[in-house]
């Protein structure tokens, strides 16, 4: 069978079906398969997703992209340059274009363009009296027999479509969230309709509905709605107008006898359900009465409803996306923003970056506090500008110290290497922070680095009160002891092997020691990233790696004549001097019980 393909982000909305066979959707042109252009959205990359049916009411996605991962709500997330056989009908999102993909084929009009879906829930009868709205976009049902009707009138009978625009526009340009929004749209309902009463419903996660908004037309009109009708919309998606004071079951405590007519409409969330109603009525004012809600008047409130809903979905977009870039890159702030459900509480394999600003105390002594947070603040805003370049996630801030993470909440093949190069960014850094900084606080500044990878647990490890994103577990517990190891092994930057293993040789290290650190029973070794623009790396390397083989094999005389010569040529190389001391004290002390693994004398 065919494919049916919904395409929407906020420059484009297309609807076509696809014959069998694979298809690309990206930015980019046309390549050697059929493909769809995504426009209007930079996050999606030129060569982004491929599809091809696999079997029965499945698809296999092919993530061409070599940065963008591709989300599916309630699975994880395909990682770029992936694929995944998964079941139709399926909704997925690129950045911030949202693609929904099923099987049913859409029927073909004449002029070989494809035709609008069937409403998405195959609606029953409307109460009584009432008419609705399908949102195929027909005129509704028709009026029961022997009902009098008036015909429904044209734009200029209702003032034109222009004042409809403008109000939309104005409502557009308000805080979705605020409830001058949701007064305003009360406002336009009675103002532009020509009801008595206006209201704006939200449902509360219990399932009550509060008024967000109203606006009333008379002193005798009383504030009040039907559930009955609010039940209604929910249930079937659709628009009802006209005779409300015949639906049964209506609250007997809120009376709709002096209602003559009305109108509720749904107002849909990002999730694409009913999160609000959009509801007014007319009112018999004594002997007067002015006649039913016509088809147009109620194809009118729908408008005003639709917009309503992607006002509201945008301010929850924007307050979501604030919320994620304090943590985030800005690419996977809108990723998390459309897909919240990431950041559920999952097991996830990592890299963890602790970073110490060296001699706090001394330099907070000597600026004071204001001083102190104006240094503090440039330097971690230097250390966060290298996390998010290389795509982590900022975890936290806590005094003199960074905490940084990679490979969740979306899954990076190359995590232990993204982190590494961060760290080395980071020491790049240190001159130009120098530059600012190092006659005002006496002193250069010094970071020490610890890096480790593995499994933790990460998700909102905050609470209802304070949204903190950020891992739990022993990995992160091991990689803040590592980050304490730098000032006992003198080097700036420390990786564990765990880590090591990862890089695959694309960074080049040093084995330092093996250490028991505090509260972790486990050993683990300690390798030193090399410098890129160190030309005597390798033999720095290689030489003090021979020096503490020797050493771990008990034979100190070959360990200390190959560390004097490394240190002829490198007088400050710290683990070379750290190693010699070791290797100078069993020398002078002989012990039978020699163990080469270091236990670190504190955090």
């Amino acid at each position: 069978m065919s494919l049916h393909l919904e395409v929407v982000n906020d420059s484009q909305r297309s609807e076509f079906v696809h014959p069998a066979g694979p298809l690309e959707l990206g930015r980019g042109s046309q390549r050697d398969v059929p493909r769809h252009v995504i426009q209007g959205d930079k996050s999606v990359s030129r060569d982004q997703l491929r599809l091809e049916e696999v079997g029965s009411a499945m698809v296999r996605l092919e993530n061409l992209s070599a940065t963008t991962a591709v989300m599916i709500p309630g699975v994880e997330p395909i990682p770029p340059s992936q694929s995944r056989d998964v079941r139709l009908p399926l909704t997925l999102t690129v950045g911030m274009t949202r693609i929904a993909i099923r099987l049913d084929p859409l029927p073909a009009d004449d002029s070989g363009n494809t035709l609008p879906p069937p409403a998405p829930v195959t609606p029953s009868a409307p109460p009584p009296g009432l008419r609705s709205l399908p949102s195929s976009g027909d005129t509704g049902s028709p009026p029961p027999a022997g009902a009098h009707r008036t015909h429904s009138p044209t734009m200029d009978e209702v003032g034109g479509i222009g004042p409809w625009l403008e109000r939309i526009i104005g409502l557009q340009k308000s805080a979705g969230d605020s409830r001058e929004f949701h007064d305003k749209a009360a406002r336009a309902l009675v103002d532009l309709v020509g009801l008595d009463l206006g209201l704006v419903l939200l449902q509360q996660a219990s399932g009550a509905w509060s008024i967000a908004g109203s606006a009333v037309d008379s002193d005798m009109t009383t504030v009040r709605y039907s559930r009955t009708l609010l039940e209604a919309v929910v249930a079937q998606r659709r628009t009802f107008f006209d005779d409300i004071d015949s639906i049964d079951g209506a609250n007997s405590s809120a009376s709709l006898t002096d209602v003559e007519s009305g109108v509720a409409s749904p107002v849909f969330g990002t999730n694409d359900d009913v999160v609000g109603v959009l509801y007014g009525v007319r009112t018999t004012q004594g002997l007067v009465t002015r006649g039913p809600i016509t088809a147009l008047e109620a194809q009118l409130v729908q408008l005003l409803a639709g917009s309503i809903g992607a006002t509201l979905a945008r301010s929850t977009a924007n307050r979501a996306r604030a919320t994620f870039e304090q943590f985030f890159t800005r690419e996977l702030s809108e990723q998390l923003a459309l897909n919240p459900d990431l950041l559920d509480g999952r097991d996830a394999e990592v890299s963890l970056l602790f970073c110490d600003i060296r001699g706090f105390s001394r330099v907070s002594e000597r600026l004071g506090s204001a001083g102190t947070m104006e240094w503090v603040r440039d330097v971690m805003g230097v250390l966060s500008d290298c996390v998010l370049a290389h795509s982590g996630v900022l975890v936290d801030y806590i005094g003199d110290e960074m905490i940084a993470m990679w490979g969740a909440p979306v899954a990076q093949e190359d995590h232990a290497s993204l982190a590494c190069r961060a760290a080395i960014d980071m020491l790049a850094a240190l001159p130009g922070l120098d530059r600012r900084w190092a006659e005002r606080i006496g002193e250069p500044t010094t970071f020490g680095i610890g890096i480790n990878s593995g499994i933790a647990c990460v998700g909102n490890t905050g609470s209802r009160h304070k949204f903190k994103y950020g891992p739990l577990g022993n990995t992160v517990n091991l990689a803040s002891r590592v980050q304490g190891a730098t000032k006992y092994v003198r080097s700036p930057i420390l990786v564990t092997g765990a880590t090591r293993a990862r890089l695959g040789g694309r960074i080049a290290t040093r084995r330092i020691c093996r250490v028991r650190v505090v509260n972790i029973s486990e050993p683990v070794d300690l390798h030193e990233l090399g410098h890129p623009d160190d030309p005597g790396w390798e033999a720095l390397q290689r030489g003090y790696e021979g020096a503490l083989t020797a050493f771990e094999k008990g034979d100190f005389h070959t360990a200390a004549h190959i560390l004097g010569g490394l240190l002829q040529e490198r007088p400050n190389d710290g683990p070379s001097l750290l190693l010699l001391s070791r290797v100078a004290n069993c020398l002078v002390a002989p012990d039978d019980d020699f163990e080469p693994c270091w236990v670190l004398p504190g955090k």
